[in-house]
């Protein structure tokens, strides 16, 4: 009798802590969806983003409720499996071990070949809810792909890319995959536009030029200066990267397309040109264009 009682409160215990820890993580989950102000790669202040905004929020909250929904449905079949084992372990000497066995192997093969991909698919969205490797609100890049977490569902995760399509990836998937996050910690991120200059130009002259314009760019945190550097001198070309530190990915993606407006104009007006090979290239290419359309016509 003791044991019985022992066991109920353990159980029981156990269940009520595990529950609790899973409200908090549901609320976690919708604090960080519902304070979300920017549900993509990119900052877009249209009226059919806010709109879209808005219907992605509320799927996204309805779809944690109802993963978080399914994982306590879960649990409390298991807790009940596993009360009902330990109940009974204490007569399991009256059954018949060969009977047990046929029928643990029949159901085992049956799940094994009728249900394996759902089955790993809800274990696999299991995990990634509760090991936060990712959450609804998210920005990385998977497989070269740069978008947003829209929506992690029990079977798949849907990204939103920059240009607004959808890439689904099954969820257990996304645990065998490599992928930046640029959420997980900070959202902060040093953004870098890379580029390249001649030897023929003055590189004292381009590095004043590139930071004076990444430090008039609206997008930039100026609690921290930019940085420039000469990462590469090869025998065609001067390598040179430009970063700032920026509050958000979507921040990061404006500040490198307005540097490169900016910067590629202010070049042209001090008259400093691209790298030798590219220029090269370009001379070739014009030259055999116009051979070709000699010798066509």
């Amino acid at each position: 009798m003791v044991y019985y009682v022992a066991l109920i409160l353990v159980l029981l215990f156990t269940l009520i802590y595990l529950l609790f820890r899973l409200r908090t993580l549901e609320n976690h989950f919708k604090g960080n969806v519902e304070e979300n102000k920017n549900f993509g790669a990119m900052r877009n202040g249209s009226t059919i983003f806010k709109k879209t905004l808005k219907r992605s929020k509320e799927k996204a909250l309805k779809n944690i409720g109802a993963r978080f929904t399914i994982i306590r449905r879960s649990l409390f079949l298991f807790w009940f499996l596993i009360m009902l084992f330990l109940l009974l372990y204490p007569f399991m000497g009256n059954f018949s071990k060969g009977v047990f066995s046929v029928f643990a192997s029949t159901g085992t093969i049956f799940l094994g070949f009728a249900a394996k991909p759902f089955i790993e698919n809800i274990i696999a969205g299991m995990v990634i809810t509760l090991s936060k490797q990712f959450n609804v609100g998210d920005t990385i890049v998977i497989k070269d792909q740069y978008g947003v977490v829209e929506d992690i569902n029990m079977t798949h995760t849907i990204v939103k890319l920059w240009d607004w399509q959808r890439f689904v990836i099954p969820n257990v998937n996304m645990l065998k995959e490599n992928f930046i996050n640029y959420s997980l910690v900070d959202q902060s991120q040093w953004s870098k536009v890379e580029f390249w200059v001649s030897y023929e130009a003055d590189i004292s002259v381009v590095k004043e030029l590139s930071l004076r314009v990444a430090k008039e760019n609206p997008h930039i945190n100026l609690t921290s200066e930019p940085h420039f550097w000469v990462m590469e001198m090869s025998s065609e070309n001067i390598k040179c990267w430009v970063a700032a530190l920026t509050d958000t990915p979507a921040n990061g993606w404006s500040f490198k397309n307005e540097f490169r407006l900016k910067f590629y104009k202010e070049l042209r007006k001090l008259g400093i040109k691209p790298h030798f090979k590219y220029i090269v290239i370009n001379e070739k290419n014009e030259e055999l264009g116009t051979k070709r359309k000699t010798d066509k016509y």
